[in-house]
C-alpha cells in the first residue's frame, strides 16, 4: 500500500513515564486519510502531528457523526513492538460506522496505517511493564453543509499517546454507584457503537458519582433500571462459586475486545462463562450473602480491575474479593501475552516490522 510519509523537522523528547497521564502527551506524527463520495478513501499519509481546519458547518459539529477506537502497542521482551488484536478494532470501527451512517474503512488501510505510523514512532513505545503506546483512531464527518443526512466527506486520523498503566494489581479496588435516574443508552440506540454521542452525555452522572465518594457508575438498563450493563466505559464480570457471568451483547453495551479476550482465556482454562442479564437486586443479594466472590472490570485502558463496593438506593454494599483473585490472574496473563513474555496461543499480537 502506497503511504506517503513526511518526517517532522524537529522531534520532541519522550517524557518519563512518571510525567505522563492518560492522553496527556502525543507522539510527533499522525496518520491521515480522506473520504469523498464517488472517490472513496484516498491520500493515505503519515505527517507531523498538527491541528485540523474545519468549516463551522462541518456536519460533525452539528449532528455528531463521529466514531473512534482505542488500542495499544506494547514493547516486547526482545525489544520489538506488537499491537494487541488490531483486526478486532478495525472490525469494530466499521460496525460503529455502519450504525452512524458513515463509510467503511478498508481493514488493510487501518492496519497498514497503524503499522507505518508506529514503526516511525518506535521510540515512543515505553519499556515499562504495563505501560504502552495508545493508538486513538478517529473518523468524523467534515462536509460543510447544514442538514441531517450522511456527509459526503470524512476525515480519518490515528494519533499515538504513551500511557502509563491505568490500573495494576495492588492498586485499591474500585467503588461503584448504581443509579435509577439516568441511563447510558437504550435498546435500539447506539450503545454498541463507539461514537462520541455515547460518552459526552455520561459526564454529569459520572461527576455526581465521584462527588458521592465513588470511582465510577454501574449503569443500569434504560427500560427498567434493573439490569447491569457497563461500568463507565468498561465491561463488567461477576464471579460466583463455579462460574463467571457477564452481561450479554444485547445491542446496549460495547462489544469490548478485552471482554472477548477474557472470555476466551477463561473458557480455554475450563472456566464456565455465562453471558446473561444480571439483575442489580440479585447481584447485591449475592454480595451481602457471600455468593459473589469477585467483581471485575475489563477494558483497553483498565485491562482488568477489581471492585470492592457497590452503592444503590442510599446503601453501600462492600465486600472483600476472594484471596485467589481471578482479576489479578487475568491481568497478569493478558499483560504477559501483550508484552511477549508468555506464549500467544490465540495469535492476538501483530508484530510491527522495524
Amino acid at each position: 500500500m502506497n503511504i506517503d510519509i513526511q518526517i517532522a523537522e524537529a522531534r520532541r523528547i519522550q517524557p518519563a513515564m512518571d510525567e505522563v497521564q492518560f492522553g496527556s502527551h502525543v507522539s510527533d506524527h499522525m496518520f491521515l486519510a480522506e473520504y469523498e463520495a464517488g472517490r472513496g478513501w484516498h491520500s493515505p499519509r503519515v505527517q507531523p502531528y498538527g491541528q485540523f481546519q474545519l468549516d463551522p458547518r462541518a456536519l460533525v459539529l452539528h449532528y455528531g457523526q463521529s466514531v473512534f477506537e482505542g488500542l495499544k502497542a506494547y514493547r516486547q521482551a526482545d525489544g520489538g513492538i506488537a499491537l494487541f488484536r488490531p483486526e478486532s478494532n478495525a472490525a469494530r470501527l466499521n460496525a460503529s460506522c455502519q450504525r452512524m451512517a458513515m463509510p467503511a474503512l478498508p481493514g488493510a488501510l487501518f492496519i497498514e496505517g497503524l503499522k507505518r505510523l508506529i514503526a516511525l514512532e518506535d521510540a515512543w513505545v515505553p519499556a515499562t511493564q504495563g505501560a504502552a503506546l495508545y493508538a486513538r483512531p478517529i473518523m468524523f464527518a467534515c462536509e460543510p453543509v447544514l442538514g441531517v443526512r450522511r456527509s459526503a466527506s470524512y476525515q480519518f486520523c490515528i494519533m499515538l499517546c504513551p500511557v502509563p498503566p491505568y490500573f495494576q494489581p495492588g492498586d485499591p479496588p474500585l467503588k461503584l454507584l448504581a443509579r435509577e435516574d439516568c441511563a447510558r443508552t437504550a435498546q435500539g440506540g447506539c450503545g454498541d457503537a463507539k461514537t462520541s454521542a455515547n460518552y459526552g452525555q455520561t459526564i454529569v452522572a459520572l461527576e455526581g458519582a465521584r462527588a458521592a465518594g465513588y470511582d465510577n457508575l454501574l449503569w443500569l438498563d434504560a427500560a427498567e433500571h434493573r439490569y447491569i450493563e457497563e461500568v463507565g466505559i468498561t465491561n463488567v464480570f461477576v464471579r460466583y462459586g463455579d462460574k463467571v457471568v457477564t452481561p450479554p451483547l444485547s445491542g446496549r453495551i460495547l462489544p469490548g475486545i478485552t471482554r472477548d479476550s477474557v472470555i476466551r482465556l477463561l473458557r480455554s482454562q475450563g472456566e464456565q462463562v455465562d453471558e446473561r442479564e444480571i439483575a442489580i437486586e440479585a447481584l447485591l443479594a449475592g454480595i451481602d450473602g457471600g455468593q459473589v466472590l469477585e467483581i471485575f472490570l475489563t477494558g483497553t485502558a483498565t485491562i482488568v480491575a477489581p471492585v470492592k463496593e457497590i452503592g444503590f438506593r442510599g446503601r453501600r454494599h462492600p465486600f472483600v474479593p476472594a484471596p485467589d483473585s481471578m482479576a489479578t490472574r487475568l491481568y497478569r496473563q493478558l499483560t504477559a501475552i501483550q508484552h511477549g513474555t508468555a506464549v500467544d496461543e490465540f495469535g492476538w499480537m501483530l508484530r510491527i516490522p522495524a
